[in-house]
């Protein structure tokens, strides 16, 4: 694991051997306890307290990149990988450090001064429940009728009007998906107000045509989606040209190749920005498919699936971007 990028641990879909893990029946599950979300507590981040969302990579301190009045939600990704329960405690001191130290540092952070992050602590489902199609299911439903809550409860008591961006990863992204399908696309009046949605690691299809996928650099109220591998491979599960993918070096669809020079650089696990116009991407097949250029110690790298790196890869790119494509709005109103 510790040649995998020296990227931060988080979900992925690899189905390594982890002990132990739920084998009891979901109806035997012992009750967790229901998030309160009017405590700061049930917040792994939030703009009323300091955490690892608050920092940039440590060369990149400098960085004078600025937004105002934009929110970003994210839904966090697995960090339950070892227990003997269906759905996390979210009061799991161990499990809220790893997703602390992990997603939120390495992947929510890149909207640092660029919005007010949000990420809610829910009862995420254990890593193995996606390998059970019974009582990981059941498992789900409980993680999402969290985020849901969750959702509502920002909306209500912190939006104040602010522009919305959904962002999230893996397990997140299953929960950011059913959010748009059982509440967005039920209340327009919301859904116009979130202007972009960040659905990566997860195979995700077409919303509705009031909710596309990006075509552009630019676009907004759209949603962006990509899942990274070596170029050449094919993973074991879901890819076809109808599942949506972004090349988040050029922003684009489809295509040829982006050029290396365009990549921004990749965050490491020393929480530094390393080896810029290191990497070309190109989609394929509902793919992402990266090259990599010849850099110091490439080979200790290198794997077929990059998943847990499907933020790290492109961290700058994606901060960049977003300050681009977010500040359309803003420009346009001092315009007018």
């Amino acid at each position: 694991m510790k040649k995998l990028l020296c990227l931060t641990l988080v979900s992925s879909l690899l189905w390594s051997c982890v002990s132990p893990i739920p084998i009891h029946r979901f109806e035997e599950e012992i009750p967790k306890l229901v998030p309160d979300y009017t405590t700061l507590d049930q917040w792994i981040a939030h703009p009323l307290k300091f955490d690892n969302s608050d920092l940039l990579p440590k060369n990149l301190l400098e960085d004078t990149l600025c937004l105002d009045s934009i929110d970003v939600f994210f839904i966090h990704p697995t960090t339950y990988l070892k227990g003997d329960q269906w759905n996390a405690d979210i009061n799991n001191k161990k499990i809220n450090r790893k997703t602390h130290n992990s997603t939120i540092k390495f992947q929510a952070n890149v909207f640092c001064g660029l919005a007010n992050i949000y990420a809610p602590v829910y009862r995420q489902i254990h890593i193995h429940g996606y390998k059970d199609n019974n009582n990981g299911l059941k498992a789900f439903d409980v993680a999402y009728k969290d985020i849901e809550n969750a959702f509502k409860y920002y909306l209500n008591h912190f939006n104040n009007g602010n522009r919305i961006v959904i962002a999230a990863h893996s397990q997140g992204t299953n929960h950011a998906e059913k959010l748009f399908t059982d509440f967005l696309l039920e209340n327009d009046s919301i859904l116009q107000k979130v202007e972009l949605a960040y659905l990566i690691g997860m195979p995700v299809h077409s919303l509705i045509k009031d909710y596309p996928a990006c075509d552009d650099p630019l676009d907004r109220h759209c949603f962006l989606s990509w899942r990274t591998f070596s170029h050449g491979f094919y993973p074991s599960y879901k890819y076809s040209d109808k599942i949506a993918v972004t090349n988040p070096v050029n922003w684009r669809r489809n295509g040829a190749a982006s050029l290396y020079n365009s990549h921004e650089g990749i965050l490491f696990r020393n929480f530094k920005i390393k080896h810029p116009k290191s990497l070309s991407a190109v989609v394929h097949q509902g793919l992402l498919w990266v090259t990599f250029e010849s850099f110091p110690m490439q080979k200790i790298f290198e794997r077929n699936d990059y998943h847990i790196a499907d933020y790290n890869l492109f961290w700058l790119n994606i901060r960049q971007n977003f300050y681009e494509r977010m500040k359309v709005k803003v420009e346009d109103e001092k315009t007018n």
